[in-house]
Formats: C-alpha cells, sequence, structure tokens
C-alpha cells in the first residue's frame, strides 16, 4: 500500500495552531488521514502571517494542506458539544492550547476518554502538561540547552529554522500517533509531548563527554562547533564558502591525497597546524572546483546552498493548481513520490468543511442556526 493511502480511514481532530501541531497533521493528512482542522471563528494565527498569496498566507498554504476547516466556537457549550460529538468518531485528538485552557474547556483527556473509549489522545506542550508557561521556539531551544551551545564564543547564535517547533513537537508527534496507531488499544492512549523533553535526544553527541564526567561542553569548544578545522566551513577563491567534515580518518586521508598534500596525513589532530592550513588550502580553488574534488576522491563536503539553488537542485516544489491563484509552490512531501501531489488538497478556508462536517454527525439541521448564534463559520460566514 503505498503511504499516500496508508492511513485513510483514520480520522484526526486537529486543535493546534502555528507551526508545530499543523505540520504534524499535515503529514498524517498526506498519508490520507482525514484530519479536520478545528479553529476559532477567527482562525488558526497562521492565516494572517506574512507573505501572502493574493489573500492566502503562503505559510498556511504550506502547513495545512490535505485537510478541512471546522470554524467553531469553543467558548459556548453548543461549540464544546459538537467537538464532543465528533471525538465520538475520531481515532486521534492532538491539542495544542495551555494546559489551563485545556482544563477550562474541559476537553482533558479524562473527559474525552469517557466519550470514546480508543481515543488516542496527544497534548502538545512546551515544557509538559503540568506546567502551563507559553513559549516558542526559541524558549524551547534554550531550555532545552541547544541554544547555549550554538555559536561564537562572544555569545549564542540564534539558528535560522525552528529547531523546537518541528524537532521537538512535530515530527515526535507524528511518531507517536503512528506508534499508537500501531498498538491500538482497546482503551485509551494519552501521550504528553513536551518539546523542551523531546529535544533531548539532540544532545547525544554533545553530552557524551558531560554523561562520562569530563565536564561541560564549551559552545566554541565542541567538536560540532566548528572547533575542530576538519568540521568548519571554509571561504574558496571564488568568495563563497563550502562545509568540510572528514571526520574519519579514511576521509582525512583521501583529502591529503587529493590534493597531494601527504605531509598532512598523519597531522589530523595538529590543530594549530590544521588552523593554519586549511584556510590556505581551501582559498586555492573555487567552490565548483572544491565539490568536484570531493565527489571524485569520497570526502565529506559540499556547497552552502541558497534557497534557491536547494529547491533547484533538489526538484522539491511540486505545483500545485489552486481554483481561485492559479498555480501555487509548496514543498513537496519527502515521504512520498512528489508525483502524488496532483491528488493533494489545499489548505482549506477558515470554515470551508464546517456544514459538510456537521451533516456527517447529523446537525445539519442546526447550521444556520449556529451561524446565527456564533456558534460555528462557515466559508461564506462574516466572521
Amino acid at each position: 500500500m503505498p503511504l499516500r493511502s496508508v492511513l485513510t480511514g483514520i480520522r484526526i481532530l486537529d486543535l493546534t495552531t502555528n507551526l508545530p501541531g499543523p505540520l504534524a497533521t499535515q503529514i498524517l493528512g498526506d498519508f490520507g488521514a482525514d484530519v479536520i482542522k478545528v479553529e476559532s471563528l477567527t482562525g488558526d494565527p497562521v492565516r494572517y502571517y506574512p507573505p501572502f498569496v493574493d489573500q492566502d498566507s503562503q505559510l498556511n498554504l504550506l502547513l495545512n494542506r490535505n485537510k478541512r476547516s471546522l470554524a467553531l466556537n469553543l467558548k459556548q457549550e453548543e461549540g464544546l458539544e459538537i467537538l464532543k460529538k465528533l471525538v465520538e468518531s475520531s481515532d486521534v485528538f492532538i491539542v495544542g492550547f495551555r494546559p489551563s485552557t485545556v482544563k477550562k474547556l474541559r476537553i482533558d483527556f479524562v473527559n474525552l476518554s469517557k466519550i470514546n473509549p480508543k481515543l488516542i489522545y496527544i497534548q502538545l506542550t512546551g515544557y509538559g502538561s503540568t506546567d502551563n508557561r507559553v513559549g516558542h521556539d526559541l524558549n524551547y531551544i534554550g531550555e532545552a540547552g541547544i541554544l547555549n551551545l550554538t555559536g561564537p564564543q562572544e555569545k549564542p547564535v540564534v539558528p535560522g529554522v525552528p529547531i523546537a517547533d518541528i524537532g521537538g513537537g512535530s515530527l515526535p508527534s507524528v511518531i507517536t500517533i503512528l506508534g499508537a496507531l500501531l498498538q491500538r488499544k482497546e482503551e485509551p492512549q494519552y501521550f504528553d509531548i513536551s518539546m523542551v523533553d523531546h529535544l533531548l535526544p539532540w544532545l547525544s553527541v554533545v553530552a557524551a563527554e558531560y554523561l562520562a564526567g569530563l565536564g561541560e561542553p564549551e559552545r566554541t569548544l565542541h567538536a560540532l562547533s566548528g572547533y575542530v578545522p576538519w568540521y568548519r566551513l571554509y571561504h574558496t577563491k571564488d568568495q563563497k564558502y563550502i562545509t568540510f567534515a572528514p571526520l574519519e580518518s579514511k576521509f582525512w586521508e583521501n583529502f591529503c591525497k587529493a590534493i597531494n598534500r601527504k605531509d598532512l596525513l598523519d597531522k589530523q589532530y595538529n590543530l594549530e597546524l590544521c588552523d593554519g592550513e586549511l584556510p590556505k588550502i581551501f582559498l586555492s580553488r573555487t567552490s565548483i572546483e572544491w565539490n568536484e574534488i570531493f565527489t571524485q576522491f569520497d570526502i565529506p563536503g559540499g556547497e552552502l546552498l541558497t534557497l534557491r539553488e536547494v529547491f533547484n537542485k533538489n526538484k522539491r516544489i511540486s505545483k500545485i493548481s489552486h481554483s481561485e491563484m492559479g498555480i501555487i509552490q509548496l514543498i513537496s512531501s519527502p515521504y512520498l513520490d512528489p508525483h502524488t501531489s496532483h491528488d493533494w488538497k489545499i489548505a482549506p478556508k477558515l470554515g470551508e468543511h464546517s456544514e459538510e462536517i456537521l451533516a456527517e454527525i447529523g446537525m445539519e439541521d442546526n447550521v444556520e442556526q449556529y451561524k446565527d448564534l456564533g456558534i460555528i463559520g462557515t466559508y461564506d460566514s462574516e466572521f
């Protein structure tokens, strides 16, 4: 069975916003799950993040394909009743609200598991379900120890991509949900996905010395920080950067032979000598010449690419037809054949499927009344 349909028949109720949860449920939607994105009447904040393609946020388009949108007012009792009715027929419930909000709305695991005794309940949090602090990616990588290990000696540097949101939130959620579905039980399952906790495996390499009792790694003095000359960025003759990482001795030997510097064969751990020699060596050729050498002689080295270069090289941009905007561009799923993107559903409009979803749970007669009372929103409503 192709991955595009492996989760067909699985319904996921998605009460998450911004990046971590929506990316997780998009992956599951790519695998064929019926993802119902439950939003407030004003929608997920990501809908309002620039840049925009016509009136749609490009980020929203990148995070919410293959889902249906139900605009629902959970502050009203009738809205909560609709949600609970949906829980009855759902396999997975994932919520990204703060713990206090989950308890206030009475949509915690204890309450919802009474409605559906086979429910897989995922509580996606920053610091764990007992910690109500608000946070974002920068806060989480700071508390997980990653930020303190990143950057030059003078001060830590903020990474250019959201490590915690994806590495500590999105991917652990997907892994946990798939695992829970594989071991499906006749009883409800609860999982607290703390982004800080799920970042700890990212420390495996840098924490080795600390856990061996050799002290705390310093920001610029551990192997992955660029401290060693053979795990670093270097300037080339054409003033571009390349990456160079012959950690293993066999690759260092390949490098020395490739540049006809046999005098360096036994000097890999002479850091002072390498610090002086390698910058001069790399300035002698262009980035293109170095990449040809890396490939020919089996040396771990490579280009430092811009986004344009990345997408041109990897061909991982899918062009999708949008009914209002024409052709739009999305990042292809790395899990699927890029040619399957023709059957993707574009990120839904806010409340686009509200009436459809209510009809599925036998509440189609209440749609107009609920719209008038501000309990649900539909795409043609004034939100």
